[in-house]
């Protein structure tokens, strides 16, 4: 297989043309993330990564399309892939080859605004924050401390470094007695947008600490002129979109890949 330059990457875009994740446009744009193709001058398949998710389409009859799929983990180097296809034949391919290592799960897409946000809901949802905690954009100590956990790591985990975090991603951390306990971060950028990551410190949970998280993560980015896109793993994370003026669209198919392990 084929790495993509940067540069090259406008020759896969047809691929990807009926799937409209912001990661897609994340690595298509060269801001983050990696390529894949079988052919430069005549591709009959490709695959995009970004964090832990790759994106994957293809003639689903070629030989060439089967190994990208079989050589998913080694090329992205992931130990656990999500992985995403509209293409049911591609998907087919994926349990074919991965059998009892892969294992098919919803995640659930929600529909980018057509109007603005409620701007003044947003600000009453974060001024309901507690006298006990503290919001704070992620700085150099927040970026430190994030990466410190499993739970909080993917607030900043996509970016090259520290500096390139500082300079181009986005975050809202709440912080109780020093520590981290609820976020809203960029997990990645695209040219007119993030894609949100949330998520709270399981002893924490169900106290409203990531809606104010989200709320104040979105009133940041639209001040900045950025559309902070929302993609949900389970339904709990549709309710809070839908708290926050989103709008559900539907649920599709993942297929989650992990090495050597049956899941």
């Amino acid at each position: 297989m084929i790495e993509l330059e940067k540069g090259n990457r406008y020759k896969i875009e047809k691929f990807f043309i009926t799937m409209h994740d912001t990661v897609i446009l994340t690595c298509l744009q060269g801001h983050m993330g990696r390529a894949f193709t079988d052919d430069l001058q005549n591709p009959a398949c490709a695959m995009v990564q970004g964090g832990d998710f790759c994106f994957l389409n293809g003639d689903a009859t070629k030989e060439s399309t089967n190994q990208l799929i079989s050589q998913i983990l080694n090329l992205t180097e992931l130990p656990l892939a999500f992985v995403i296809t509209d293409n049911t034949k591609i998907g087919d391919k994926i349990e074919q080859i991965y059998g009892d290592n892969c294992k098919k799960i919803k995640r659930y897409s929600i529909k980018k605004k057509k109007d603005e946000f409620n701007i003044e809901y947003l600000r009453s949802i974060v001024r309901k924050l507690p006298n006990e905690y503290t919001i704070s954009p992620i700085n150099e100590i927040w970026y430190d401390e994030a990466l410190k956990e499993a739970w909080s790591k993917d607030f900043v985990s996509n970016f090259l470094s520290k500096e390139d975090y500082l300079t181009r991603g986005i975050g809202r951390v709440i912080t109780y007695n020093g520590k981290i306990i609820s976020g809203a971060s960029s997990y990645t950028i695209y040219n007119d947008g993030i894609e949100i990551e949330i998520a709270t410190r399981e002893e924490f949970r169900n106290k409203g600490l990531a809606q104010i998280a989200g709320a104040a993560l979105i009133l940041a980015c639209r001040e900045k002129g950025l559309y902070p896109s929302w993609d949900a793993a389970n339904l709990t994370s549709v309710h809070l979109a839908e708290k926050l003026g989103y709008e559900y669209d539907k649920p599709y198919d993942t297929y989650m890949l992990r090495r050597g392990d049956i899941l």
